[in-house]
């Protein structure tokens, strides 16, 4: 399912077309399909897409396999934005009595609780840096990762994306009044296509 937002900031109607590509883990182009949507100025409006894929490649900590999609939006055959969003293909669930589900089956979770920050970098650490300890928990034994307390950076998931680190996504969100529920509605808007996150989380704890 793609949902393309657009917004036409011209003075005069305009027809947009929204065209979609989706890129296999191995970089072969499976999928092209497209929609159309005449706006009216000055307004904006949501175009809605669906598409199938086959024997789909499955995403997990042991095998980060992802996909892309390529949103391209055109307007009288020129094309006026373009937006790559990588993805993984996998189902997560809890059941009373298996547990944990990955995919349809169980699965345990090895997670630790981190915090935004590391050793002479206080909280700005470099996006290799992020990747080097997402790799190393990984060679601690380690397939979960909570960000503890705050939200992460798109960085940080993106390499939980790439090398297979399942995610509980983390909001130190105390209150349920418009301007929070704004942040954790933007919050998750931000993160709902990374294939680590599994678990969302509020209230620091």
């Amino acid at each position: 399912h793609v949902e393309a937002n657009l917004l036409n900031t011209l003075t005069n109607a305009a027809k947009a077309t929204v065209n979609c590509e989706i890129i296999s883990p191995d970089g072969k182009s499976l999928k092209k399909f497209s929609e159309s949507e005449n706006l009216k100025r000055k307004s904006q409006g949501v175009v809605k897409l669906e598409s199938k894929l086959s024997s789909p490649v499955l995403w997990s900590p042991e095998s980060p396999k992802l996909y892309k999609l390529v949103t391209t939006v055109s307007v009288a055959g020129k094309i006026v934005d373009q937006k790559e969003t990588v993805f993984g293909l996998r189902t997560v669930a809890f059941d009373p009595t298996n547990g944990f589900l990955l995919n349809g089956k169980h699965y345990e979770i090895y997670g630790t609780c981190n915090h935004q920050d590391h050793a002479g970098v206080g909280a700005a650490i470099p996006d290799a840096l992020q990747e080097f300890r997402v790799k190393k928990l990984k060679e601690f034994g380690c397939n979960a990762y909570r960000m503890s307390h705050n939200p992460p950076t798109p960085e940080l998931l993106d390499a939980c994306d790439r090398l297979g680190m399942l995610v509980m996504d983390e909001s130190r969100l105390m209150g349920s009044d418009s301007e929070n529920l704004k942040k954790w509605d933007d919050q998750i808007r931000r993160d709902r296509n990374h294939a680590s996150v599994a678990i969302w989380c509020i209230a620091n704890e």
